[in-house]
């Protein structure tokens, strides 16, 4: 069985499967509204006042290696590239006052031919100013405060366009500043738009639907219209690319309306990637018959962001439970079933084939199967097994329900048949494998069943460490409290793998305060630079707090002088001699690994010449050289190369020795 995409690790989980066949099925239920409210969006000044465009900081054309990663078969659908900025873009911005005074400051990006763009903004300070992000027409944010997160850093959501205006205004009591209180550090390229071929990156490009010619419009069939409102398709940027998946809100068991968002684990299996979600629910025709949307962008969609509440791996069953940040009214929470349907029953699926708009597909279950998915064995009993007699399952349908009745999830879109660039529709039979939901229930039972929670909070929203020449520094204590009199359950985890946890679950209460030891594994971080991860904390189905964790590695790098002396050399009863030195200063231990004379490799010679090839820390080594015969008059080189012996860092350095 071919994937249409791959696992990521495995993460430790704790599945609670007992009595899940006795658990009463959920029905569907349809948000009217309230509860978490999205964002609320206003014009920003240059598009209210009508200033200028802005001075503008352009890329060039994707690179002959971005297109290769983009075009690369993998196991999930690329919408897009990472670009990198460097440190100086904020400098093209400039500061603009309006006609009523209004201070701005404004820059414009642009990375051609891209269908659109997200941009990731660091160490955001913005306080009670607010930035936003537009086109002219579509508007992103604002944002303020510390971002997203309150830890500086987040990615914006996306404009459907090849340039944007990045405009910040001031809080009222902000002083005058030379540039943004924020750092621009990257952008996504997106090359799949509604109607686009496999890449959009040719002058022709936007020609074709990109799903396959059997698949059914959703809106062709009315008993679907409920269930099809609680289907979204999800972008995310993770591993330097932006990508396209497709999933649906889930319902809690006394419908508070929470919104849950089930996927697939290949999909979201990590936090940082949960906090870049979009999700767009009403990508789709108008109506049956109607024309395709031109852009997603025009879609009711969720406020960016999101939270990783429980993943597993395709061997654990190929789940990932995501909490958004809001939903739009009108959309429909699907109910679940922990039973599994028997075979032969008629099943339907409702997804977002090669990212296009959103379709419908019917089959029914046929026998389980265990199959290898990219190298990964998805054991029989953990999917179920699909044939389609209409419509298919292509990529970007990954993570999309399964019903066995409009409304009712029974599975998760894990994996199907794949033909390279051919197509799905010709293949018979076309089977597809669904994560059963009745293994994923064991999993989020107590986010679906809401279950009473208190809520467990940190001492600290933030810790820091330092990584020095590979040894970390100690272990930090986090407090964790609760309101509650009685014993609150929690559970940590680490979301990046170098982060340390002391112990992943353990009791408070209001009496009794929990500490927790978070430290950094230094031997997973090699490369000198600044890291930041989470420690995410769960309590039940109370909403997760996050802890930022920073580590700054310091790898000191040495520094090699090398002298000759004496200078110059003279010639004595035929003989000469002159000895080589190297001093290392910086207190970096490192060793000598080639060594020429006017470009004569004399690099065999080093350990005899010095009497070793290593210099400690704040050492010196000297090499004592003579010779006879024909006196080498003028100026003479001597070239040495040497690495690191902590950081691994390369060295090089000329001498010159004159002879006269």
């Amino acid at each position: 069985m071919r994937p249409f995409l791959s696992a990521a690790c495995a993460l430790a989980l704790f599945p609670s499967l007992a009595n899940a066949q006795a658990v009463v099925r959920k029905e569907a239920a349809v948000f009217t509204g309230g509860g978490r409210a999205a964002r609320v969006q206003t014009a920003p000044p240059g598009m209210r006042l009508r200033l200028r465009q802005p001075r503008e900081f352009a890329l060039g054309g994707l690179s002959a290696a971005d297109v290769a990663e983009l075009s690369a078969p993998g196991p999930r659908l690329k919408m897009g590239i990472r670009r990198a900025l460097p440190d100086h873009v904020v400098a093209t911005g400039a500061w603009e006052t309006g006609a009523d005074g209004t201070r701005v400051w404004r820059i414009g990006l642009r990375s051609p031919g891209s269908r659109g763009m997200r941009v990731e903004f660091e160490n955001f300070a913005a306080g009670s100013g607010r930035v936003w992000i537009h086109d002219g027409v579509t508007v992103d944010g604002p944002y303020s405060g510390r971002g997203l997160y309150e830890d500086g850093h987040f990615w914006s959501g996306a404009i459907a366009s090849s340039s944007v205006i990045i405009e910040y205004q001031p809080g009222p009591d902000a002083a005058w500043e030379l540039e943004p209180p924020f750092t621009i550090r990257g952008l996504t390229h997106q090359v799949r738009s509604a109607l686009s071929s496999a890449l959009d990156l040719g002058p022709d490009a936007g020609a074709k639907d990109p799903a396959d010619y059997c698949e059914l419009d959703v809106n062709c069939y009315s008993g679907w219209q409920g269930a099809a409102s609680s289907v979204g398709q999800i972008s995310f940027i993770d591993g330097g690319n932006e990508i396209l998946c497709s999933g649906a809100l889930v319902a809690t068991r006394d419908n508070s309306f929470i919104p849950y968002f089930l996927t697939a684990g290949h999909c979201i299996n990590n936090e940082a990637a949960a906090r870049t979600i979009q999700a767009y629910w009403t990508y789709q025709t108008p109506a049956c018959g109607g024309s395709a949307p031109a852009s997603r962008a025009t879609s009711l969609k969720s406020s960016v962001g999101g939270h990783l509440m429980q993943w597993g791996t395709i061997a654990q069953g190929d789940f990932s439970l995501v909490l958004l940040p809001d939903v739009p009214a009108g959309v429909t929470f699907s109910g679940w079933d922990t039973g599994d349907p028997p075979q032969t029953t008629d099943l339907t699926a409702i997804h977002h084939p090669s990212g296009s708009w959103k379709r419908i597909s019917f089959g029914n279950r046929v026998g389980d199967a265990t199959n290898v998915v990219a190298g990964i064995t998805a054991p029989g009993e953990l999917f179920l097994q699909v044939v389609w007699n209409q419509g298919r399952v292509e990529h970007g349908s990954s993570g999309s329900p399964l019903f066995s009745a409009p409304g009712v999830l029974t599975g998760s879109l894990s994996y199907g048949e794949v033909l390279g660039d051919g197509t799905v529709c010709t293949i018979i039979p076309s089977v597809a494998g669904y994560s059963r939901f009745s293994n994923t229930y064991g999993y989020v039972q107590s986010f679906l069943e809401n279950l009473p929670a208190d809520e467990v909070l940190p001492g600290k929203a933030s810790l820091s460490f330092t990584v020095a020449n590979h040894a970390a520094s100690a272990a930090q204590s986090l407090q964790l409290t609760t309101q509650t009199n009685g014993q609150a359950t929690y559970k940590l985890r680490a979301d990046a793998p170098w982060i340390q946890l002391g112990a992943v679950t353990g009791t408070v209460s209001a009496k009794t305060p929990a500490s927790v030891a978070i430290g950094v594994d230094a031997a997973q971080l090699a490369q000198p630079g600044s890291y930041s991860s989470t420690v995410t904390i769960f309590s039940g189905a109370a909403p997760p707090q996050s802890v930022t964790v920073n580590a700054v590695v310091q790898v000191a790098q040495s520094n090699v002088n090398a002298t000759i002396t004496p200078k110059p050399v003279a010639q004595f009863g035929g003989r000469w001699s002159f000895q080589i030195q190297l001093a290392e200063t910086a207190g970096a231990a490192t060793h000598v690994t080639a060594l020429k004379f006017n470009g004569a490799d004399y690099s065999t010679s080093i350990a005899n010449w010095f009497g070793t090839n290593q210099i400690a820390a704040n050492g010196t080594i000297v090499a004592p050289l003579s010779g006879a015969g024909v006196f080498p008059h003028g100026d003479q080189y001597v070239e040495l190369w040497g690495v690191d012996d902590l950081s691994g860092l390369a060295w090089y350095r000329v001498a010159t020795v004159t002879f006269q």
